[in-house]
């Protein structure tokens, strides 16, 4: 009976809330069709916010009800009687009333085709996409998990049946934002598929390598199956959703500055960092089997997590391999795009090495002052500095001798690049913060043992990483300080000359504002026309045309040739 009380309430407190949103939003809607100058231009923002957040919310509670009631006729185990009462209230409520809020948003969008346009709307749908898409995922994986198990999960089928669908419906609905609107959608479903593929590609690689390797293959038939079907069920889960979202739909949209976000630090830097620090892992624990300290463990034991580091030892270096060739063709000509590559790599390949150069300092300390070793060897970290530096300074120096290459054959083209500017201002921020904790935390171990009177070479010990990292942070800002000057004594070209603000109408065009403003320095907006009327806007023509308007204000419709029109904003504006 208590049970049943506190379903009711809960019910009711859900109808409660419910009910008086529909009456505010039909309250508003009514008051839009009322007003005769500019109907719901002041309520139509609070009323799709609400609008549309009942319909997410009523969403879910159905696909929750319905995916519980559907896995009890799948077989699913059940808590008793009682509970059948919240998922019964999740249908009864929320599967009608969400219908009928999308019904009328349906309706309202073929009456007004600002509806479909609204901002509110392209978040719905997106919020909505991701969520059905995750759960979908996980009732997906546990489906396949126990099906290679031998197993059928008849509450992971109801969950991945009602969520899947929601999710097909929802990227249906979700196709006409175009590349403007519908980019978080692509690019975020491309990012979860990817990282569920990559870590369980890693994880199922690694088990299998470690059971081959170390345990023999009766361990990997027997022993592992459990997890082997585990991370096999996860890899293809976020294999099919990223072959999907990726190849099916976000590679083909506009090379925007969301799409190269993820591209070049996600793929990119993503990539080659797992790469980088799984080798590290790897070459450490070979060299310390080799000449280190062993700490009394035997193969099995020191080699345990050497399979998984050399597993995505290989998935960062397919993932940093696949990006980059995306970026091949764009990367042939000396693009700001090439730049941010080389430059992102060298920076991490730079990361590697520091931290080795600031092992070393650390090795040199310990070797010299008295203290207990806890669990990490003098000669261990000596390898350690050792391996950061044989996997670091190669990536570096590789990639930074290019880019300097290519600064003393063009030092104009390779100095004036924002890429090379952000990049060492950048630098120079990230040193001077880590110089400043380091400082901070050694001045504080100094202190502390001065003013307590036990001040000894146990002390240098204890600062030994806060001195690494400042030896370090000097040795690196040393070197981009001289390279730093030395661009500064390159003589740039002067500013472009061109209009003082420049509104584009015509066909979408990414890219193209940012272009412009670097080939003109004018500020630079584009609007598309919703007719699609407008021919394709041609770079070439529009810098030579907006350059015979130095300082001007400049109203540019698309068409071939453009019509630019100029602007008079001093002159004093009267209305009518």
């Amino acid at each position: 009976m208590g049970g049943l009380m506190m379903n009711f309430l809960l019910l009711f407190a859900l109808a409660i809330p419910a009910a008086l949103v529909v009456v505010i939003v039909l309250a508003l809607r009514r008051r839009e069709h009322v007003t005769s100058a500019a109907p719901g231009a002041g309520t139509r923002g609070v009323r799709r916010f609400f609008q549309y957040l009942l319909l997410f919310a009523l969403t879910i509670l159905a696909a929750v009800g319905v995916a519980d009631l559907l896995g009890r006729l799948f077989g699913a185990t059940t808590s008793g009687g009682e509970t059948l009462a919240l998922p019964l209230s999740f249908t009864l409520v929320g599967l009608p009333l969400a219908c009928l809020i999308a019904w009328w948003t349906r309706r309202a969008m073929r009456h007004d085709p600002e509806e479909a346009a609204s901002l509110w709307y392209a978040v719905y749908l997106t919020l909505a996409t991701w969520t059905a898409l995750i759960v979908a995922m996980v009732a997906l994986q546990a489906l396949l998990s126990g099906a290679l198990r031998g197993d059928v999960n008849g509450d992971a089928l109801a969950r991945l049946v009602v969520w899947g669908a929601l999710w097909a419906l929802h990227w249906r609905l979700a196709r006409p934002l175009g590349d403007m609107r519908g980019w978080p959608h692509l690019l975020v479903g491309s990012l979860i598929g990817l990282g569920t593929a990559a870590v369980s590609m890693g994880l199922l690689l690694g088990t299998s390598l470690g059971a081959l390797l170390l345990d023999g293959p009766g361990e990997l038939v027997f022993g592992t199956s459990g997890e082997l079907a585990r991370f096999g069920a996860m890899f293809i889960t976020g294999a099919l959703v990223w072959v999907r979202y990726w190849p099916g739909a976000a590679a083909r949209l506009p090379r925007s500055t969301p799409w190269l976000a993820y591209v070049l630090p996600v793929g990119v830097g993503g990539g080659l960092l797992t790469a980088l620090v799984a080798a590290s892992i790897l070459l450490w624990q070979v060299l310390v089997w080799l000449v280190g300290d062993h700490l009394g463990l035997n193969a099995r034991q020191h080699f345990a997590d050497s399979p998984s580091a050399l597993a995505f030892t290989v998935v960062g270096l397919l993932i940093w391999w696949y990006h980059g060739a995306i970026l091949a063709e764009t990367r042939r000509n000396r693009s700001e795009v090439r730049r941010v590559y080389e430059y992102l790599v060298s920076a991490l390949g730079l990361i590697a090495a520091s931290a080795g150069v600031g092992m070393v300092i650390v090795a040199a300390i310990e070797s010299f002052t008295p203290g207990v070793d806890l669990g990490m060897s003098v000669v261990n970290t000596l390898l350690g500095a050792v391996t950061l530096l044989a996997v670091g300074v190669p990536v570096w120096w590789l990639f930074w001798s290019r880019i300097q290459r290519v600064r003393a054959d063009d030092p104009v083209s390779e100095t004036a690049s924002p890429t090379r500017r952000t990049y060492l201002v950048l630098l120079f921020g990230i040193v001077g913060v880590a110089a400043v904790v380091a400082l901070l935390v050694a001045v504080f171990v100094l202190l502390q043992d001065v003013i307590a009177g036990t001040a000894s070479a146990e002390t240098l010990r204890s600062m030994r990483y806060a001195l690494g990292v400042l030896v370090t942070a000097a040795a690196v800002s040393a070197y981009h300080g001289a390279v730093f000057r030395e661009d500064r004594h390159v003589a740039l070209p002067n500013r472009p000359t061109g209009p003082r603000s420049v509104l584009l109408v015509g066909a979408p065009a990414p890219g193209l504002a940012l272009a412009l403003s670097r080939a003109t320095g004018a500020r630079t907006q584009v609007l598309v026309r919703s007719d699609g009327a407008a021919p394709p806007w041609s770079e070439e023509t529009l810098i030579a045309a907006l350059h015979a308007h130095p300082g001007e204000d400049l109203l540019v419709m698309g068409g071939d040739p453009p019509e630019v029109l100029v602007l008079d904003r001093e002159r004093p504006h009267h209305d009518a």
